[in-house]
């Protein structure tokens, strides 16, 4: 195994020791799932490795992707959607599959109302005042008015895949005017670069459940924001060939940027 990839980071080195120790002794009930760390996508390695089925056992809240990119995951109140490059959400069947997911069954322990408008900018300032730490992993579950949004979904990509900040070249940015709905997402620390998007990384998804996307910008009121801390991170590591051949780049940082933004 030694010669077929190389560990892109630090930390996922220690989330790999972490969830290898997993496998033999019970994990923490409320801990994070991946079914992949993020620079396995950055790479494009998009063919899907766990079934809706499956990511059904491992949370009711979370966000992620479909097999070959085909847009993005949401996971709201136990239902999984997808949203399509016309912005437009559907409901996943069990039989779907995703290379990339990060989820968690969902138990609010903070909550905070923030009236004021505000942009992502300062919806990012507002966390940093509010949370104790920016060393560990928060899942975060945002209602509100949303007067504007912009956001993007990306277009299902054909083999041979090509990386993500290549793939993303063909992504659909489209504006949501006067929504309410819910931002879904998670905040994650920088050490954990690899592993998962530090910082804040959010899709939304409308109050109908018909529209949505990954969060690029918004303004947004009437605000009601719930957090929960989590206390760790299971990662289960992709066992086909796609992944396991792949040689990582050494530094997703750059990567993340591109695809966030």
């Amino acid at each position: 195994m030694s010669g077929l990839f190389r560990i892109p980071h630090p930390a996922l080195a220690l989330v790999c020791l972490l969830w290898a120790g997993c496998s033999h002794a019970p994990c923490q009930k409320n801990a994070v799932y991946q079914n992949a760390p993020i620079q396995a996508l950055l790479a494009g390695c998009y063919s899907g490795t766990t079934s809706i089925h499956d990511l059904e056992k491992k949370g009711d809240f979370g966000i992620g992707t479909l097999d070959a990119l085909d847009g993005e995951m949401v996971v709201l109140d136990h239902a999984f959607y997808q949203i399509k490059p016309d912005g437009k959400a559907y409901r996943l069947t069990a039989k779907d599959t995703s290379p990339f997911a990060t989820l968690i069954f969902f138990k609010p322990e903070k909550e905070f109302f923030q009236d004021q408008e505000v942009t992502y900018e300062g919806l990012s300032r507002f966390l940093d005042e509010k949370l104790l730490s920016q060393n560990r992993i928060y899942a975060v579950r945002i209602e509100g008015v949303f007067p504007r949004l912009k956001v993007r979904s990306a277009a299902r990509q054909s083999k041979p895949y090509p990386v993500l900040t290549e793939a993303i070249k063909e992504q659909k940015v489209f504006e949501l005017q006067d929504q309410e709905g819910t931002l879904v997402g998670f905040r994650f620390p920088s050490y954990m670069q690899g592993v998962n998007v530090p910082g804040d990384h959010f899709h939304f998804l409308n109050k109908d459940r018909t529209l949505g996307g990954h969060v690029l910008d918004f303004r947004a009121t009437q605000l009601r924001i719930q957090i929960d801390e989590i206390p760790g991170l299971s990662m289960e590591l992709p066992e086909n060939q796609e992944f396991l051949k792949f040689r990582f780049e050494a530094d997703a940082e750059e990567a993340i940027q591109k695809i966030e933004k």
